[in-house]
C-alpha cells in the first residue's frame, strides 16, 4: 500500500515561469491577494488616524448585508464577496485577476452598455499557465500562498484591518467570507442582520 501524502501550500520563494501571450517570459514568485468587498476603505485613513477595530466596525456596518440585498437568492446575510488577484509578494510586476474564481452576477449597467453579459478578463486572458521554474510542473492555483495583510503602527495594507482584528485570512480562491461568523468567533462587533 502506497503511503498517503498531503498537498501543502508552495513554500515561500517558489519561482514560476510566467509567459505572456506575446511571448515575453519572466521567472517570479506568485501569491494570491484577497480583497473583500469595500475593504479599500483603508485608502481613506492611516493607522495613526484610526485603529483596526474602528475600521472593522465601520466596514462591517457598511458591507455585511450588501451582497444579500443586491442578490438575495445568491448570498446570505453576512456574506461578503472576495475579489482575488494574482500578484508577487511585493505587489510588483504581475497584478491580474486570479483565474478560477466565482464571478459576481452580471452587472445590469454593463449588460445595458455592451448588449450582453460582460466577460471579465483574468490572468489566463493575458498569460499561459505558469510552470514551476525548477521542475516544469504546472501550477496548482489552490497551493499558492495568500498574502498576509495588516493594519498597525508598522503596516498599513489595504484591507489589512480584517486580518489584524480577526487573525483570519481566506483560503485560496474562497469566493465569500461570513463577517458575522468571523466577527463572533473573534469576539468583535457584528450588526444584527435579523
Amino acid at each position: 500500500m502506497r503511503p498517503e501524502t498531503t498537498t501543502q501550500p508552495y513554500p515561500s520563494g517558489t519561482c514560476w515561469t510566467v509567459t505572456a501571450r506575446n511571448g515575453y517570459t519572466q521567472n517570479t514568485e506568485l501569491v494570491l491577494y484577497a480583497e473583500p468587498n469595500y475593504s479599500t476603505i483603508t485608502d481613506d485613513y492611516t493607522p495613526d488616524e484610526i485603529n483596526a477595530h474602528e475600521l472593522w466596525r465601520i466596514w462591517v456596518d457598511k458591507v455585511a448585508n450588501k451582497a444579500h440585498e443586491r442578490w438575495p437568492d445568491l448570498y446570505r446575510p453576512g456574506e461578503v464577496t472576495i475579489l482575488w488577484t494574482l500578484t508577487t509578494p511585493a505587489l510588483g510586476n504581475v497584478f491580474e485577476a486570479a483565474p478560477h474564481t466565482r464571478p459576481l452576477p452580471p452587472d445590469p449597467e454593463l449588460v445595458r452598455m455592451f448588449g450582453r453579459a460582460y466577460e471579465p478578463e483574468n490572468f489566463l486572458t493575458h498569460f499561459k499557465v505558469p510552470t514551476n521554474a525548477e521542475t516544469g510542473e504546472r501550477i496548482n492555483w489552490l497551493r499558492l500562498p495568500v498574502l498576509d495583510r495588516g493594519w498597525n503602527a508598522t503596516t498599513a495594507d489595504t484591507g489589512g484591518f480584517i486580518q489584524e482584528v480577526t487573525g483570519w485570512k481566506p483560503s485560496p480562491l474562497q469566493p465569500t467570507m461570513d463577517v458575522v461568523q468571523l466577527g463572533r468567533a473573534a469576539g468583535l462587533y457584528v450588526p444584527n442582520l435579523g
